[in-house]
């Protein structure tokens, strides 16, 4: 039994994203019915201890390709067709398909793209994950983005994965000094910070961290109990280190890790999350991290968890990729630009992408769906996306361009001047 949830964990570290590569619906959505009632068990069986909000509540399964959704109750425009205990519609042509929590028909709903050959444990993972999206705003915890592009940078990310290791180490040996092990966690941390102080890495993972460790912990298992848990978050960990991009995906695997241990040495930690604390906050009143961190504290703490040959051939390997991350940058800094400003634009995108810094305008992403009254725009090869959120910017010719834009009737793309181009609606 223990075997095929560490294999579990595998899909369940991919399928948690706000996007889907591809989806396989060859089994019909009435298949929805025992993921809604797993779901519902869920909830009644934790009854609000863990957040203080019971979990269950407006939940859609939605189908990529034809927009057709599956849900467990009716919205409050009464337009579902209902049949026994589902009911059926149509997701609006403005909200993008996704993982998340959104706003429809005036109340928010719990929304997961629908795969017909998903198992149902797989199924209620991603649930529970995007149910307590729904209810983070009620519990204190406000949604937000990342500003982390430096974890997808060679230091930032070779300083991750050794604060990942450590939380790693920590969730399968019990013999370990769970303090000590916190401590030199979070000394990692602080001095990934203090190279990279502009980032919001403690805030984002209070906000998808909270979501994954929530979803572990509830994950309804036959053999129930914590280390179970524990050596399925490793197993996310190690799987998670193969990962491409960092920058929106770190703490789908760093926030469980501390949920669990924080289980173990403060188990009302919750309460401070919800207060405004964040995990580096609640370490420090169980451990003393030092004010500050050198290079030779960072050597010991790599020897001591024996990762400093895997670092070191991963410094290698980043090397050069930077070399192909030059050749990106300049795919945009040798083209001309179509400029999307961020009207209530609404957006999709992979968090397991790696994200590329192009100069101090934003940052690359190699995968985005935008929304907006213009129409729609897919981009497959590279898009950025300004640091203050305000607009995006694909590379654009008349002639050529490698997103799909469809444009609603009445809008237009027109020249700004010779090195841009925007959509106006005429």
């Amino acid at each position: 039994m223990k075997k095929s949830f560490y294999s579990l964990v595998l899909v369940l570290i991919l399928c948690v994203s706000s996007i889907s590569c591809s989806q396989s619906n060859s089994k019909p959505m009435e298949k929805a019915a025992p993921c809604f009632e797993n779901l519902k068990k869920v909830s009644d069986s934790d009854n609000g201890k863990l957040w203080g909000k019971a979990l269950y509540g407006p939940t859609m399964f939605v189908d990529v390709q034809t927009r057709n959704l599956v849900a467990n109750q009716q919205n409050k425009e009464n337009s579902f067709e209902q049949k026994g205990n589902l009911f059926f519609g149509q997701l609006p042509e403005d909200i993008i398909i996704a993982n998340t929590a959104i706003n429809y028909c005036g109340e928010i709903w719990t929304c997961v793209i629908w795969d017909g050959d998903r198992d149902l444990l797989t199924n209620t993972h991603l649930l529970i994950h995007e149910s307590w999206h729904r209810i983070q705003e009620k519990i204190g915890l406000p949604a937000c983005g990342s500003f982390n592009q430096h974890l997808d940078e060679a230091e930032g990310e070779l300083l991750l994965k050794l604060e990942l290791s450590i939380l790693k180490t920590l969730l399968q040996d019990d013999s370990k000094d769970l303090s000590e092990g916190l401590r030199d966690a979070m000394t990692v941390r602080k001095m990934r910070q203090t190279m990279f102080p502009n980032g919001n890495e403690n805030q984002f993972e209070c906000h998808e961290g909270m979501a994954e460790y929530t979803a572990f912990k509830l994950l309804p298992l036959n053999d129930d109990n914590e280390a179970i848990r524990k050596g399925l978050v490793a197993a996310a960990i190690m799987k998670g280190m193969d990962n491409t991009g960092f920058s929106n995906s770190f703490a789908y695997l760093s926030g469980p890790a501390y949920g669990l241990l924080l289980d173990d040495l403060a188990p009302e930690w919750r309460k401070s999350i919800c207060s405004g604390q964040t995990i580096p906050d609640l370490i420090s009143t169980v451990t003393i991290v030092p004010d500050t961190v050198d290079d030779t504290e960072i050597e010991r703490i790599s020897e001591c968890y024996n990762v400093k040959e895997y670092l070191d051939k991963e410094r290698i390997r980043l090397e050069a990729r930077d070399k192909k991350d030059a050749a990106l940058r300049a795919v945009f800094s040798e083209s001309k630009w179509l400029v999307i400003p961020n009207n209530n634009v609404n957006f999709g995108f992979d968090p397991n992408e790696r994200l590329v810094a192009y100069d101090s305008i934003g940052v690359i992403y190699k995968t985005m769906q935008l929304k907006g009254d213009f129409g729609t725009i897919d981009v497959k090869n590279g898009i950025i996306r300004a640091n203050n959120w305000s607009y995006f910017i694909i590379p654009y010719s008349e002639n050529h361009c490698d997103a799909k834009i469809s444009l609603n009737p009445g809008y237009v793309i027109e020249p700004v001047d010779d090195r841009s181009f925007t959509i106006v609606k005429k």
